[in-house]
Parts: C-alpha cells; structure tokens; sequence
C-alpha cells in the first residue's frame, strides 16, 4: 500500500508506456490510484504496428515469440500460423513444445500442459 500511495502522489494523471507489462497486474501498473488513466505514444505506436503486422504483414513474415506459457500465447499463435513464413517459440515454450513434437526429455524445464 505504502509503494502503492508512492506513485499515487508522483502526478495527476497515469500514463502507461510500457507495452510489455500492460498485461501485467504489478503495483506499478494496477496500483496507481489516479482517476484519469492513459496509453501512451510509445505504447500507441507499437499497437499500430502490431495491428499492421496482423492485418497487413509484408513477406517475408518472421514471428519471435516467447515466454513461460503455452496457455497463455496459443490464440496468439494459432492466429499467426497462416499468416507468417517462419516462426520462432523460445523461451519456457519452447520447451513445452519440445517436449509434445519431438518427445524430448526436458528435466526441470518449464513445461505447461
């Protein structure tokens, strides 16, 4: 609460540039305790161009994702997969399709069912 009230009192107004945590329930995301709330230039611009990649993509067409959850990108990617030449999985995905595709031991890796 205390860091909460911290960045409450730092303006007037919360501007949320930060396209890669937007998704993210963090104090310094969902905490800010200010009426007015906005997405910033920066985050507009990679809106825009990700809408354009979706909905316009030049070719060739490279997809690079990542991250721990399967669950969490499988729309993501059942979405891409007839619109792009090639597509990158790392990350703890890329063990858990590793895994299901080619039958390979992971250990300890990451793995979401």
């Amino acid at each position: 609460k205390k860091f909460r009230a911290s960045l409450t009192k730092l303006g007037d107004i919360f501007v949320n540039d930060a396209f890669g945590t937007a998704h993210r329930a963090h104090s310094s995301m969902v905490g800010v305790e200010l009426e007015t709330r906005v997405a910033g230039f920066c985050m507009k611009k990679e809106l825009d161009y990700f809408a354009n990649a979706l909905e316009n993509p030049q070719k060739p067409y490279l997809s690079i994702l990542g991250g721990a959850k399967v669950e969490d990108k499988i729309q993501l990617i059942m979405n891409l997969l007839d619109q792009v030449s090639e597509m990158l999985i790392g990350g703890g995905m890329a063990f858990t399709f590793k895994k299901v595709l080619d039958k390979m031991e992971i250990g300890g890796a990451l793995y979401d069912e």
